[in-house]
Order: C-alpha cells, then sequence, then structure tokens
C-alpha cells in the first residue's frame, strides 16, 4: 500500500525551528515501513533561511491573509515552510493509496486545513487521514472544518491501524525509532524519545490525554541509536520525554553508558527535567555527558498552587537540585528554570520577586508563556471563550488581557537583564 506522508506547514504570527520534527508521526510512518507499507514523506518545514545555535534555525516564510477570526489583533500571519510551488511540484506523479497528515500546536490548523483542500483538488478520489495534537484536542472542531476524511486521536491508534489493514502492536509500536535515514536528505539534529507518556498530571499540560500510561523504551536501543547518528556525524540530540529523569536508575544506566563511550555529543532538554528526582550521581552525569544549559521545570513558586498544579516541584527541592548542580560543575548561568507567565490571574509582580530568587541562586529563567491547552483544569475555566483554536496560541492569548501586555513586555525585558548578568 502507498502512503503520502506530509508534516504541515505552520501558519502563525511568528515561527522558528526550535527542534521540530514530527516526532510521533516519524515512529508511526517507521513502524508501518517496517510492515510493508510504501511510505512516500514531505516535511513542509523541511526549508530554513538561516541556522542559528545548536542546528535550529529561521524558516522560510510569506506573509498571507489574517485568518478572520483574528483580524481584529493587530499581529500579522505567516505561512511557514516550504512555497505552494515547491510543495506542488513534490506531488507530481505520486499515486496514493492513502494521505496522511499530523497536526500539532491546536492554533496551526489553518495550515492543516489549506493543506487538504490543496490536496483533494489534486487527489481527489484519495482519503486524507489526520492525527496528532489537534486532532486529538479538538476533534470537533477538526470535523467541523472539515479538516480530512478520517481524523484519528492519539487514544485510537486501534481504530487507525484498521483502516490501514496493519498489524498493531503497541509495545512494538512504542519502541520503534524514527528511520531518519529514510525521510530526511539532511540533519541539523536528531529529536529523540526515551520514554512516552508522563507520570504527573499538570493542571495546564495535556500529556495524560494524548499519551496514556508510561512507556519506556530499553536503553541499550536508545544508546545504539544515539551512537548510530553520532557516527554519521551529528552532535545535536533532542530529548522529547515528558520525565525523562522519572525512575532515576534508567536515566543512570543510560547516561552511564553514553559516558563510557566517550561521545562528543550535546543533549538539550525542551521539555525540562523534573528536579524532583536529581541527585548527585544524576547531576554529575549531566554535566559529563554533554547536557547544555540543562532546562528544569517549575511554573511557579507559590506552596498552593504548586500543589494544585501537579505537586511537581519544591522550593526546597528547587534549591537543593541547583546546589548539585553546581557540585557537578555547571556554574551559574548554565542551567535554566522554567516560570510560567501570562495565566489567567497572575500577579506580575509575585512573578517578578520569584525570577529574582531564582536569579540569586544562579540559575537562568526561562519564561514560558501561558498556552492555554484544550482539555486541561486551567482551560476548562475559561473554554467558552477560547473555543476558536486560534485564541489558544501563546502569542495571541495576552491580548485578552490587554492591561498587561505592557507589563508582559516589561517582565521579559527585566528577566532577560538577570540572565545576562548571570554571563559574566
Amino acid at each position: 500500500m502507498k502512503i503520502l506522508a506530509i508534516n504541515p506547514w505552520i501558519i502563525d504570527c511568528a515561527a522558528y525551528d526550535f527542534w521540530l520534527k514530527p516526532y510521533g508521526f516519524l515512529v508511526i510512518l517507521t513502524y508501518l515501513k517496517n510492515q510493508g507499507f510504501d511510505i512516500d514523506y514531505i516535511d513542509c518545514l523541511d526549508k530554513k533561511l538561516s541556522f542559528g545555535t545548536f542546528g535550529r534555525g529561521k524558516y522560510y516564510s510569506e506573509i498571507i491573509q489574517t485568518p478572520s477570526a483574528v483580524k481584529s489583533i493587530p499581529r500579522r500571519f505567516k505561512r511557514y515552510g516550504m512555497p505552494k510551488l515547491e510543495l506542488e511540484k513534490l506531488l507530481e506523479g505520486k499515486t496514493p493509496d492513502y494521505i496522511l497528515l499530523t497536526s500539532s500546536m491546536t492554533y496551526w490548523y489553518p495550515a492543516i486545513k489549506e493543506l487538504s483542500s490543496l490536496l483533494k483538488n489534486k487527489f481527489p478520489r484519495v482519503p486524507i487521514v489526520l492525527g496528532g495534537t489537534y486532532a486529538s484536542l479538538c476533534a470537533e472542531h477538526a470535523r467541523k472544518n472539515k479538516a480530512a476524511d478520517f481524523i484519528f486521536a492519539n487514544q485510537e491508534l486501534d481504530r487507525f491501524f484498521e483502516l490501514l489493514n496493519c498489524r498493531l502492536d503497541q509495545n512494538e509500536l512504542f519502541s520503534t525509532l524514527p528511520d531518519y535515514d529514510s525521510f530526511y536528505q539532511k540533519l541539523d539534529y536528531l529529536v529523540l524519545r526515551t520514554s512516552w507518556g508522563c507520570p504527573f498530571d499538570c493542571s495546564f499540560c495535556a500529556i495524560k490525554r494524548l499519551s496514556q500510561g508510561f512507556f519506556r523504551i530499553d536503553h541499550k536501543k536508545i544508546v545504539d541509536f544515539i551512537l548510530k547518528f553520532n557516527r554519521q556525524g551529528l552532535k545535536h540530540f533532542v530529548l522529547y520525554d515528558d520525565a525523562f529523569l522519572y525512575q532515576p536508575e534508567y536515566a543512570k544506566k543510560l547516561l552511564g553508558e553514553i559516558k563510557r563511550l566517550n561521545l562528543d555529543i550535546d543533549f538539550h532538554t525542551p521539555n525540562a527535567l523534573h528536579l524532583k528526582f536529581l541527585d548527585q550521581e544524576i547531576a554529575d552525569l549531566l554535566k559529563k555527558t554533554g547536557f547544555i544549559n540543562p532546562h528544569f521545570g517549575l511554573e511557579i513558586l507559590d506552596e498552593e498552587l504548586q500543589k494544585a498544579w501537579g505537586d511537581k516541584v519544591t522550593k526546597d527541592e528547587l534549591i537543593q537540585g541547583i546546589n548539585l548542580l553546581k557540585k557537578s560543575g555547571f556554574k551559574n548561568g548554565e542551567f535554566s528554570v522554567y516560570l510560567l507567565l501570562g495565566w489567567p490571574g497572575q500577579n506580575l509582580e509575585n512573578l517578578r520577586s520569584e525570577a529574582e530568587f531564582i536569579n540569586r541562586l544562579g540559575a537562568r529563567v526561562s519564561l514560558a508563556e501561558y498556552s492555554p491547552v484544550p482539555q486541561t483544569r486551567i482551560f476548562n475555566s475559561h473554554q467558552e471563550i477560547l473555543e476558536e483554536p486560534l485564541l489558544q496560541n501563546n502569542s495571541l492569548f495576552g491580548f485578552f488581557q490587554k492591561e498587561k501586555i505592557k507589563e508582559f513586555w516589561e517582565i521579559k525585558n527585566y528577566v532577560r537583564d538577570l540572565n545576562k548578568s548571570l554571563a559574566g
């Protein structure tokens, strides 16, 4: 069976390749390929204009008309990724049996809608199948917008594989690592997971709705995967795990083996590590195996909200974890802590004080702008005004708190100056 698989463009008022690869999609495509399917893959985002640090870079983009739902918001929208004409040339001569599309941020759905329309004109009799985050969290919206002929949430993998008449072994699927060599001619970085799911249930995160349970991949398989691509010249490896340090013995085995191999690689952790599970051995391994500016999740220092949001880490665990990092050789400013900016009802003076406290401990502050994610507890209290996914964009949500926009920018600049003070 011939499958045409496409990672869509991004339509947004801002986008940058912060290690954006459709990891789950690539895992499914690799699994299907291993089952004998003929996979033809196109990544609409595989077109950058410039390159920054660690393989990241600026996407090619074209200005487009602002979507009607956000016409009143003074932001300019663009289509990020390859030009339409380039995509249309890549589609010439293809004869797929099914077209598979993935989806990421819910508010990027206009790109899926536009791509689906283009594909319907090109392949009017070929079924289009949509999965991923938007399909999982906004399934009804996707159906109303006729984003695809078949729409499957992540929890409906069995129905998806039945449609393709393909055997599904969930252990085998979740143990599959992407066959990047089959999908990309060139890689600037490599994204990987050592696990699926998360044991925590934070009130602002939808991971429980996107990935049920917690599944670990054998550490030897991960080491072989890293070694293979490092031998091909790749240096930057990005951990997409939601709970890499959960079950600390696993992290110790994996990182201990990488230390023994003495590889010249860097690790990056945009999804954050858990300070709760950090001990001196792990801190030492993070330092010795090339973790660059490791990020740790905190979100807020208020004890009551910490407990209400998921009880992930305490102030004492933050202090203890930073002390462990320093003992392992990380200097001030060589590690970061996430704080959440812009959630409804936030006291920005408290956020400023929290940033100052973290700065005094020697950590950089990384402000994560709040994005109202469907099917989370915080979202549910505001869902009536957020039914339109475009309004779930963290770049636009602040416009619903217009009186605070100036303060948002002031605190961003203030935190930037705090971080600069650690550079020396």
